[in-house]
């Protein structure tokens, strides 16, 4: 069995347009506007603005920095294995500024060693025995 349906002419939306089986295509795409910002227990932003959103879900500027060049202030770094950037003396980068790690391959009278910087040298820090258990 078919299912028809018909349209009755004479019913016009606040828009003008009549409704008719001609144009009832032609009305357009509907649009939704939200006058007051959903609230994030809503699960909105509360937010009108990218902006305003990261800012009301809490998201600082690491949600921003780009995977290869994240800079860290201040917090604590764990749970995971740091990757220090290996060197050889003859290509060691500026000790400045004071506080920066590196690892150099020959950096200890010919052995590898962790450097740590005081801002003007490299220091070595001595890496001790090898572990065992």
């Amino acid at each position: 069995m078919a299912i028809t349906a018909s349209v009755t002419r004479g019913f016009t939306y606040a828009t003008g347009v009549e409704i008719t089986a001609a144009n009832l295509n032609e009305l357009g795409e509907p649009t939704v506007s939200v006058a007051t910002p959903i609230a994030v227990g809503n699960g909105g932003t509360n937010a009108t603005t990218a902006s305003a959103a990261r800012t009301n879900l809490g998201l600082g500027t690491i949600s921003t920095q780009a995977s290869n060049a994240v800079a860290l202030t201040g917090g604590t770094i764990s749970g995971t294995i740091m990757t220090l950037r290996s060197y050889a003396v003859s290509g060691v980068p500026s000790a400045s500024p004071a506080g920066q790690m590196i690892y150099v391959t020959d950096g200890n009278s010919g052995a590898a060693t962790v450097a740590v910087s005081d801002g003007s040298n490299w220091k070595v820090v001595a890496l001790g025995a090898t572990i065992s258990t």
